[in-house]
């Protein structure tokens, strides 16, 4: 692997990258407010023939691990001269993010999940997002976005995909069950402002992934997430061969936008919960407690809708207004 540096995105072009080869790039975004130039890197490995481009996105939030090492295991593990098409990796999206530890960025506090297209003449978020979606997101044929939990919550470890009847949903249903992990989520729908409504709107099919997270690297996840973008490549052709795929254990649909379905707590205290992520509930069932100092109960969570809890607060510190859990609904394992 060879590594060379370019001005901005603006001269990222993998098309001009000599076919059968492998390359690290490194891409100025911004100036920081110290000076210092805000540097991304992109991994592209362009097979010996045409075909589709995937690309392949980790660390949007700064707070999530398995995804930015997945990226470089996949491209690690994919010999070019093979290939039928390109794999694109951005490993560390959000770099101030990461370099703090936390899901927002330190500079503007915004979180770039949540503001695509972005901004070229923008904040530090802003501009990369529009980089990202402009130069990156724009010219693929397939788009995985590797999430995890973060350090506050603890999700399941899941596949997202557009649920549709159309040619797009039947495409992202197909590449969600070569993935491989061992839970699906479809959605019918999702946020705005994210890397995959950005892909959505342009008729890129997408999927992303989450995990349980919990502040560090598990690496048997990010092992995971790797051998899925694997397998989603050679259900496209750009790999030889088929996919490995797991039969998934649960297969959820629901809304993908977190922000409005989750349940938030109405105090602030030290959060017990009772129950456990992929957990079954009716509607009235506790899910936990936010207590005070002595223990006094503050709040109880409950479900408001039977369902399965896909998202559970796992730091106990909570304030209110935060969210506690997501609780999705489920269809059979047959999809």
């Amino acid at each position: 692997m060879t590594a060379s540096r370019s001005i901005d995105f603006a001269s990222f072009d993998p098309e001009a990258q000599p076919p059968g080869s492998k390359r690290a790039y490194y891409l100025d975004v911004a100036e920081l407010p110290s000076g210092d130039t805000l540097r991304l890197a992109a991994l592209v490995a362009k097979g010996a023939e045409p075909g589709p481009r995937l690309v392949a996105l980790g660390g949007v939030h700064g707070d999530e691990y398995e995804g930015p090492h997945a990226v470089r295991l996949a491209f690690d593990a994919l010999d070019a001269g093979r290939m039928a098409g390109s794999f694109v990796g951005v490993p560390q999206c959000n770099v101030p993010a990461f370099a703090a530890g936390t899901r927002t960025s330190p500079i503007d506090g915004l979180n770039l999940a949540r503001i695509f297209p972005g901004d070229a003449q923008g904040t530090i978020t802003e501009r990369i997002a529009h980089n990202l979606g402009e130069h990156v997101i724009a010219g693929c044929d397939f788009l995985i976005d590797l999430h995890s939990s973060g350090v506050s919550t603890a999700i399941a470890p899941l596949i997202g995909y557009y649920r549709g009847d159309d040619d797009h949903g039947r495409r992202s249903l197909e590449a969600a069950l070569s993935f491989g992990m061992p839970v699906l989520w479809g959605h019918p729908d999702v946020g705005p402002g994210r890397t995959v409504s950005y892909a959505h709107e342009r008729q890129i099919p997408w999927l992303y992934t989450e995990s349980v997270g919990g502040g560090w690297l598990n690496q048997r996840h990010a092992r995971m997430y790797a051998d899925g973008v694997i397998n989603v490549l050679k259900l496209l052709g750009v790999v030889e061969g088929e996919p490995n795929r797991n039969p998934p254990t649960h297969h959820l649909v629901g809304d993908g936008n977190n922000d409005v379905t989750a349940q938030a707590t109405l105090a602030s205290g030290y959060f017990v919960s009772e129950a456990n992520v992929l957990d079954r509930v009716v509607n009235g069932d506790v899910i936990g407690r936010v207590v005070g100092l002595a223990g006094e109960v503050k709040d109880e969570i409950i479900a408001q809708s039977g369902g399965v809890i896909v998202l559970l607060r796992a730091t106990p510190t909570v304030a209110a207004g935060e969210s506690i859990c997501v609780v999705t609904g489920e269809i059979g394992v047959d999809p």
